[in-house]
């Protein structure tokens, strides 16, 4: 079976401390690898510089240049070629004859976090592509808009451990079978959006979804299989608004608003707009971090505590880091659905997603030109804020399992950071959009690749549904 870090956090630190004790210094553990620190930003009107998170040099790679349209024609060609010739999408048939699952890893437990991104033997393809999910957001659609190696899709992650701790690739029909007659919540900001996308994506190989929009909730339905996926999009998870916006928190349709900022965040009080919903579902899993990078005043019990980046001369309020409020608010989230009243499911955390800019951040000219994982011997190095964001996150579930243990909650750690951390060929870089004025928006490392790497979360949810 799986091990998923539901020990104890102090076991889990203690086991760990040499990669997450990274504190608030740059890592250089070799001579080739360099470290991107993290700039305090001014506050702006419109989306500037995002996150700087983890850069290394690699083999001396140039920088990429726009696709050229023969280069462009090739590309379609081959994947029109992968599409017609190789083969339906589809999952290998991962159960025995007499129809026992065989998902099992062995008697002794693994840590999926250790490992290394391996060339998959198989070849196996995408359970998708963008010629067969239509739910595919043009910014995740590197193959629509010519990123001219599907490399990217060739590799699989192998946790340590040896042969009875392979991660087995993502089977629908499985997937299927667990959740019949069950619900899922996912709350989170567009991270969040693309794994759910992802697995829409991956599902739709057995059944098409129904899909419809109400009161800020995406809904999706698999009525053969009895199954439902919501999404809630926040992007602090606690009550929020924007300091000088409406008195209620606005949806994703002003993101730009909010990443400018500043926001009122109410670190101690739940968001009332979903928490309400989580006890009518099985699963809630709750993700979200890079948006406390942003321009923010902190709040608890009603009293402006603090704030970060919100340019005030107010010397009242007290200077505070991300890290403060995205521990805060993670804790108040945590503890709330441990103690929510009537919800008996599996509240799952899933850890944050680094970003990987060289060269600058999202909008002063970072890049992420990649093309292969990182092996297993060259460093991978995560800077702040999100490696405080990582260590708040893994302490505050610990914090949280306790209590939900005694409530009847299942709490689970879904731990993708450091798979993840060693991705850095898995973004869209300039490849999520068409040709035009994108508003500075040209190279985007934060978010991943549609079908991609994003798409082991689904092997790692499945996993955690199955234990």
């Amino acid at each position: 079976m799986l091990w998923f870090s539901s020990k104890a956090p102090a076991s889990y630190l203690a086991e760990h401390s040499d990669w997450i004790g990274l504190q608030q210094r740059p890592i250089n553990t070799r001579t080739r690898t360099s470290v991107l620190l993290v700039k305090s930003l001014p506050m702006i009107p419109s989306l500037g510089t995002l996150l700087a998170g983890v850069r290394r040099s690699r083999h001396a790679i140039a920088k990429t240049t726009p696709v050229s349209a023969l280069a462009a024609l090739l590309f379609l060609a081959a994947a029109t070629f992968w599409l017609l010739f190789l083969g339906p999408l589809g999952s290998p048939n991962t159960t025995s004859s007499s129809g026992a699952d065989t998902h099992g890893m062995g008697a002794t437990a693994c840590d999926t976090t250790l490992g290394e991104w391996v060339r998959d033997p198989t070849g196996a393809r995408p359970h998708y592509t963008n010629a067969t999910c239509a739910f595919i957001q043009d910014y995740q659609n590197c193959m629509k808009h010519g990123r001219p190696s599907l490399d990217f899709l060739q590799w699989r992650w192998r946790p340590d451990g040896g042969p009875g701790c392979e991660l087995p690739r993502f089977d629908a029909a499985r997937f299927f079978r667990i959740v019949r007659g069950k619900s899922i919540l996912f709350v989170g900001d567009s991270l969040a959006s693309s794994h759910v996308t992802s697995l829409m994506c991956a599902l739709s190989e057995a059944e098409i979804p129904t899909r419809r929009s109400a009161d800020g909730f995406e809904h999706w339905r698999f009525p053969a299989h009895d199954f439902a996926v919501s999404f809630f999009w926040t992007p602090f998870q606690v009550r929020w608004r924007l300091t000088s916006g409406p008195p209620e928190a606005v949806g994703p349709d002003r993101h730009g608003e909010v990443f400018a900022g500043p926001s009122d965040l109410h670190l101690d009080e739940p968001d009332e707009r979903w928490m309400p919903a989580a006890k009518e579902h099985d699963y809630v899993v709750v993700s979200a971090s890079h948006w406390f990078a942003r321009p923010a005043v902190y709040y608890r019990r009603g009293r402006a505590v603090g704030c970060h980046g919100c340019g005030t001369t107010n010397g009242n309020i007290t200077a505070l880091p991300p890290r403060y409020a995205q521990r805060a608010a993670f804790r108040t989230v945590l503890r709330a659905l441990a103690g929510l009243d009537g919800f008996k499911g599996t509240a799952i955390l899933r850890t944050v997603a680094p970003t990987h800019y060289a060269n600058g951040g999202w909008f002063d000219g970072g890049e992420c030109p990649d093309t292969q994982p990182l092996d297993r011997d060259e460093a991978a190095d995560m800077e702040e804020p999100e490696g405080g964001f990582y260590r708040a996150q893994l302490e505050e579930f610990g914090a949280a399992e306790e209590e939900a243990r005694k409530n009847g909650v299942r709490l689970r750690l879904m731990d993708v950071t450091r798979i993840m951390l060693r991705r850095p060929d898995g973004h869209p870089d300039r490849y999520g959009h068409g040709a035009g004025d994108h508003g500075g928006f040209d190279i985007d490392c934060l978010h991943w690749c549609l079908p991609g790497p994003i798409d082991v979360w689904n092997e790692l949810l499945l996993h955690i549904m199955a234990g």
